[in-house]
This record gives C-alpha cells, sequence and structure tokens, in this order.
C-alpha cells in the first residue's frame, strides 16, 4: 500500500484526533474530539466544537496548531501541523447528518465548525516514521 493510501486509511479508521492549540501562556493545550465531520485528504478537515471553549479561545488569538490520531492496534500515528480556522455552522439539518450520537447530545449552544489546514505531516508506519510532502 503506498504512503498516502495508508494515510487515508488511517484518518479513515481513527476515531479519535487530538487537537493542540495554544493558550494566552503559550502552552499547548490538547483535546480529543470525534473524527472529521468533513475532510479533504489530510489537506482540510472539520471539526465540530463549542464557540465558547478554549480551544476556539485559543485559535482567536494564535490559529496555530496540530492534530493527531492513531491506530493502537497497528501501532501508527500520523502527526500534522498547520492552522486552524473557525467558521460558524451555517445550517444545523446540514450538520446533525454528519454528528456522532455523542456529539448530538453535547449539544453545544453556540455550535462552531473549526478547520485545520496541514501544512506538515508527520507519520509513522511500519516502525518508521517520516515527513510526508503535503
Amino acid at each position: 500500500m503506498e504512503v498516502h493510501d495508508q494515510i487515508n486509511h488511517l484518518l479513515n479508521s481513527s476515531t479519535v484526533f487530538l487537537l493542540a492549540t495554544l493558550d494566552y501562556r503559550g502552552f499547548p493545550t490538547v483535546i480529543t474530539v470525534s473524527r472529521p465531520l468533513w475532510r479533504i485528504g489530510l489537506l482540510k478537515m472539520y471539526f465540530y466544537l463549542n464557540e465558547n471553549g478554549e480551544t476556539v479561545r485559543n485559535i482567536m488569538r494564535d490559529a496555530t496548531g496540530s492534530v493527531c490520531c492513531y491506530d493502537e492496534s497497528d501501532h501508527e500515528s500520523i502527526s500534522l501541523k498547520g492552522k486552524f480556522s473557525i467558521e460558524p455552522v451555517d445550517s444545523e439539518n446540514d450538520l446533525d447528518s454528519n454528528l456522532t450520537a455523542y456529539q448530538k447530545e453535547l449539544n453545544h449552544e453556540y455550535p462552531v465548525i473549526v478547520v485545520f489546514e496541514t501544512w506538515t505531516a508527520k507519520i509513522h508506519m511500519n516502525k518508521q516514521t517520516q515527513d510526508v510532502i503535503v
């Protein structure tokens, strides 16, 4: 399997993603979220968050961050570095069909879509770590 196929497999099979942002003191803050609602390869990922949360506040101050996911059984992971942006939720009806049961239960008062744009990627597969050109 080619590297890009392996990356897509990992992104499709991972159900847990870690989002890292920088807090007001410059320290990393990591949250665990469900898989992206949508994604364009590994170039762009769209996550469901609450506008009132610390992660969104961090992004508004400094858009730099990272996204990571892993497959524990195969000991594979991908770490992406890039920039976040925030988009309003246009239509709750369109959004509902993409939310997991847990995300629906969250019932965020002010839901937003956090978009992650990948600038660099590092993948660990087959007991080796390599940089991936994005």
